[in-house]
């Protein structure tokens, strides 16, 4: 995935430069939620998303706010909530 920002520098650049930040680039996230770059503009407008830090037109996400949106995201099933199901 590329964003239409990323058509003056490699991406293999940005994924080095995103990595040395400690973050993840916006096709990272993309890849990892399985979304669409318009669903995670969204999440952002919405301050739904993971943390996210905006330098000039780069979204970069933070290694630390993803994985606390990932943690946001577990779903636990109760032995009771199971049982009802049944």
């Amino acid at each position: 995935m590329a964003s239409p920002d990323d058509t003056n520098v490699y991406p293999s650049r940005i994924q080095e430069l995103a990595q040395s930040l400690d973050c993840f680039t916006e096709e990272d996230v993309c890849t990892l939620c399985k979304v669409t770059f318009g669903t995670l503009e969204a999440w952002r407008k919405r301050h739904k998303g993971p943390a996210y830090s905006r330098i000039g037109n780069r979204v970069l996400y933070p290694r630390a706010g993803v994985r606390e949106f990932l943690d946001r995201q577990v779903r636990d099933r109760s032995a009771s909530a199971a049982r009802t199901a049944l």
